[in-house]
């Protein structure tokens, strides 16, 4: 049984190429733990200064920075694609008697000092107070003025649900329902690929064949 262990914590764990590190991104998107926590996890587990520790959290934060870009390109793509489409915003103001242009004052802000990203502040800015009936995503909804990219990601990533269902087992759940007509089938069908997804592409594809003759 020990042996077992071993080889499936190897298989999840010990390959840092294996990791899944959506997860890790999900803690340090929930504003009460950020990036400190799985700093002060990763020195628990393997030690200060450990290399694979260093490599983890280098991981981390690389994956929270491509994620954040894709968002951000495609936000960018979509702002492109509104001003060709005729659909634009107001960007001016008032100052007295004359006009300013809001986006010539971005630029001239941005040639004068380095714009951080919504990543560099959000994890300079304070951590909320743990409490059990903090809702998080509630927070972030709270805070997409601010973080309007890193909303819309934080939004997707933690809604994912943690936990995943084996092909096998639903396909039981699914042999033990019973149907009044076969006008449910369809649905039974439809919940059964819903939860073999959720579980990995290889376990899909193995029975994609069993289901083409149904959906």
């Amino acid at each position: 049984m020990a042996t077992s262990m071993k080889t499936k914590f190897d298989k999840y764990w010990e390959d840092i190429d294996h990791m899944n590190f959506l997860l890790y991104v999900a803690v340090v998107l929930d504003p009460r733990f950020k990036l400190r926590y799985i700093s002060f996890c990763i020195e628990t587990i393997y030690g200060k200064n450990s290399e694979k520790g260093k490599q983890i959290l280098e991981k981390v934060e690389k994956t929270l920075q491509e994620l954040f870009n894709h968002y951000k390109d495609k936000l960018e793509k979509k702002e492109v694609q509104n001003k060709q489409g005729g659909v634009s915003s107001d960007m001016s103001s008032s100052f007295g008697d004359a006009t300013i242009d809001l986006e010539e004052f971005d630029k001239f802000d941005s040639a004068d000092q380095e714009t951080k990203s919504e990543v560099d502040i959000y994890l300079a800015y304070g951590k909320e107070k743990r409490d059990d009936s903090f809702d998080i995503l509630g927070w972030w909804k709270a805070n997409a003025v601010k973080f309007s990219i890193l909303s819309k990601l934080a939004r997707h990533v933690l809604a994912m649900p943690i936990y995943t269902v084996a092909s096998e087992s639903a396909f039981s759940t699914g042999g033990r329902i019973h149907f009044q007509n076969e006008k449910n089938l369809p649905m039974m069908l439809k919940k059964i690929w819903i939860d073999m997804l959720a579980h990995d592409q290889a376990s899909s594809e193995k029975w994609k064949k069993t289901f083409d003759g149904f959906l």
